[in-house]
């Protein structure tokens, strides 16, 4: 158990049936009201702090698949011009034929 010195004080108004269930969670847990509420709020934060890394993450992978869409979309021009150049050049052996 932590001291005194280490911890602030909130006085925090709660609805009567979130208190309940405060209350029946710290029983479960086998830990204090005050603990039961302490160790929620850091599990929030941890959530908020995994949300922003996963969209940080999702944010990356758009940008990556992005790239490689430029990537092919030049190649496909690349290769259109070619065929263009090379039915081009079929088209003109054809008719001296």
């Amino acid at each position: 158990m932590s001291n005194q010195a280490d911890h602030t004080i909130v006085r925090l108004r709660v609805p009567p049936e979130l208190k309940q269930k405060i209350e029946e969670s710290a029983e479960k847990n086998n830990r204090s009201q005050s603990a039961e509420m302490v160790a929620r709020l850091e599990q929030s934060f941890e959530k908020d702090d995994a949300a922003e890394f996963d969209k940080e993450f999702v944010l990356q992978v758009i940008q990556n698949q992005q790239a490689t869409i430029q990537d092919l979309t030049d190649q496909i021009k690349h290769f259109k011009m070619s065929f263009d150049i090379l039915t081009k050049e079929l088209q003109e052996k054809k008719n001296r034929i």
